[in-house]
């Protein structure tokens, strides 16, 4: 029995004998007044004190609404130490494996830099990790070398201080093998992070997206007047027995708040919502206004706190779609709200109401449905540079050279001349110069297969900053630039996604092809940025070489932060499609931790060139157009 019920019964037996005194004066034997009152009133206290405490650990039970306003943040890779240590290239550190020290991991990632980055001989890189040679940081190469530590680094390492400074130092200078650089700031300071540090930039905050798993409708008790009827037992029992008027009024109006909480009914709320758009088919780019009307088609509600189901990919730029209202049966209110379009089709979600009595003692939780979608599809915006594309040309004609002769329009060489030969190939100069009958042969364009691909697994939704594009939304947007300009090259172009089969458009070509290819990066649900999509590797890469035609290349745009893309990507290469990767770079050097991540990614793309992959690393801050003047490296 915890403290609460036995106040509460002590209340109820004190109750009990003032009710007997009141009926048969003097059968109650009481005790002075003053020690009574100091008594029951230290009793009071005491259970007011419980009734408080026991209200600070639970809280009121109310529904916490959604952050609708701000769309959703990307995850910044390298935040989390323990994850850029785990599955790191070269390595055998796995997740959950608490065996070893994070010191000793950090050698182990040392020596896999030296090995992939560098070239060195993975033997001779652990003992230069172990002899403390392989970086001039002194205070990096004594935190991963085999030598015992000083008198002076035990003391600092009793106080957390040095290890922290230490592992900094250590995870800095590994990032540098790799040619990474310090932040701007070049902060080194101890706490800079930690294995579960994470960025956090003022104004930007992650997005609790709740009305999707919430139930139609629920109903709760806030346990407002929680305590209330505890009160009123102990105060009139108080005030009866010691005639005093003033504490048995205290109870009389406590009766009357308990009353009150008790009659007040929930009642039920019945509510209708519409939504209407200034655009449902804007350009990207375009300011919306959103309009909400909100109905009651019940009784009187006297405390709603309305909020509309903004789209998770939509910011809301000005306005705000919360509301609260009092509205008796018929009335209905009305709010807007502007919200700027992005490219793809964005499903508004039901209105999430908060329905509270007049008491405030009970609160409902309904979702109105106001089903709205809004499509927006860019506008082609084609590249002007050329695309690299692997030689290897198909039985179709195009414009990508190869060097097999034949139709064209560039000289490629001169061959004897065969009977069938079309007289406009025949080279005359050189039949007046010396009478011999040639044939010219021009350098044959064929038009290549091409599909583009597009990274869309739950690794591939990181960004640079949690205020930036995700890696998905960029390389949606370079394919989008992409797809026509290959078509404008004659290629047959197709489209797929990188870890679901469920979306794939065949390489065709043709007016009506290139508006599905445009429709599909702009509207598809598995190329939507808001959804994260993923299936079992073996299915969906299996699927993926039942819809790929032979000969056929594959562009595949991804961020390239995990091992596992790597492995894929050479085992399609294997399989005969040539691979080229456009990787958007989603890491930062805000951290020590992020510097190592953005070196685990350029140990990655290393070993994809050193399997023959083409790799351009795409900068944040470049336009695509510079990134395809580059050559991409392969070595």
């Amino acid at each position: 029995m915890n403290l609460r019920q036995i106040l509460i019964a002590v209340g109820v037996g004190l109750f009990g004998l003032s009710v007997l005194e009141f009926l048969q004066p003097g059968a109650v034997p009481l005790p002075d007044s003053d020690i009574l009152l100091t008594g029951l009133g230290g009793l009071a206290l005491l259970y007011t004190l419980s009734v408080a405490l026991n209200r600070r650990r639970q809280g009121l039970d109310r529904v916490e609404t959604p952050d609708v306003e701000l769309t959703r943040a990307p995850d910044v890779p390298g935040t989390d130490l323990a994850e850029t240590l785990e599955g790191f290239p070269g390595t055998g550190i796995t997740d959950g494996d608490e065996s070893r020290s994070v010191r000793h991991e950090l050698g182990e990632v040392a020596a896999a830099v030296l090995t992939g980055y560098k070239g060195v001989d993975p033997d001779e890189a652990s003992k230069q990790v172990a002899a403390g040679t392989w970086t001039d940081d002194e205070t990096a190469a004594s935190f991963l070398a085999e030598d015992e530590l000083t008198v002076s680094q035990r003391i600092r390492a009793l106080f957390g201080r040095y290890r922290r400074h230490a592992r900094n130092r250590t995870v800095t200078a590994i990032a540098g093998l790799t040619g990474v650089e310090t932040g701007e700031d070049g902060d080194e300071s101890d706490d800079e992070v930690t294995l579960h540090d994470e960025i956090d930039e003022t104004g930007t905050v992650g997005r609790t997206r709740g009305a999707d798993d919430r139930s139609p409708r629920t109903e709760r008790q806030t346990h407002h007047w929680t305590g209330v009827s505890a009160v009123v037992l102990l105060c009139v029992g108080l005030g009866l027995l010691l005639s005093e008027q003033a504490v048995l009024l205290a109870g009389v109006v406590a009766v009357g708040y308990a009353a009150y909480a008790r009659a007040t009914p929930q009642g039920t709320v019945e509510l209708s919502a519409s939504r209407s758009l200034s655009d449902t088919d804007p350009e990207p780019g375009d300011e919306l206004s959103v309009t909400v009307t909100v109905t009651n088609n019940g009784g009187f509600c006297p405390d709603l706190r309305l909020v509309d189901g903004v789209p998770g990919s939509l910011a809301v730029t000005d306005g705000s779609p919360r509301r609260g209202a009092t509205l008796r049966a018929g009335e209905s209110i009305t709010f807007s709200y502007s919200v700027t379009a992005r490219p793809g089709t964005h499903e508004f979600g039901p209105v999430l109401v908060v329905a509270r009595n007049l008491a405030n003692s009970g609160e409902q939780e309904l979702l109105v449905d106001a089903a709205t979608t809004i499509t927006a599809v860019p506008a082609p915006r084609p590249v002007r540079e050329s695309i690299p594309l692997r030689q290897q040309p198909t039985q179709y004609a195009g414009r990508a050279p190869t060097d097999t002769g034949g139709e064209g329009v560039e000289f490629h060489t001169v061959r004897e001349y065969h009977p069938g030969d079309s007289m406009s190939r025949i080279d005359w100069n050189r039949r007046a110069r010396t009478g011999e009958l040639t044939t010219v042969e021009f350098r044959r364009e064929r038009a290549t297969r091409v599909v583009l691909m597009v990274d869309v697994r739950p690794e591939a939704y990181v960004g640079h900053s949690p205020g930036a594009a995700n890696a998905v939304e960029r390389s949606i947007d370079a394919a989008q630039r992409l797809f026509p300009t290959l078509l404008d090259e004659g290629h047959l172009v197709g489209i797929g996604t990188f870890g679901t089969a469920e979306t794939f458009l065949p390489p065709d070509t043709g007016t009506s092809h290139r508006q599905r290819g445009r429709d599909l990066l702009a509207t598809d649900p598995v190329l939507n940025a808001d959804v994260e999509s993923d299936s079992h590797e073996r299915y969906w890469l299996s699927r993926l070489r039942q819809q790929l035609p032979a000969n056929t290349q594959l562009l595949v745009f991804s961020p390239v932060v995990d091992a596992r893309v790597v492995r894929i990507l050479r085992r399609l290469e294997a399989y005969d499609y040539p691979t080229t990767v456009i990787s958007p770079d989603p890491t930062t050097t805000a951290t020590p931790s992020c510097r190592l991540m953005r070196a685990r990614r350029r140990l990655l793309l290393t070993e994809l060139r050193q399997t023959g992959i083409p790799v351009f690393d795409w900068a944040p801050e470049t336009p695509i157009e510079e990134i395809l003047k580059q050559e991409a490296r392969t070595v």
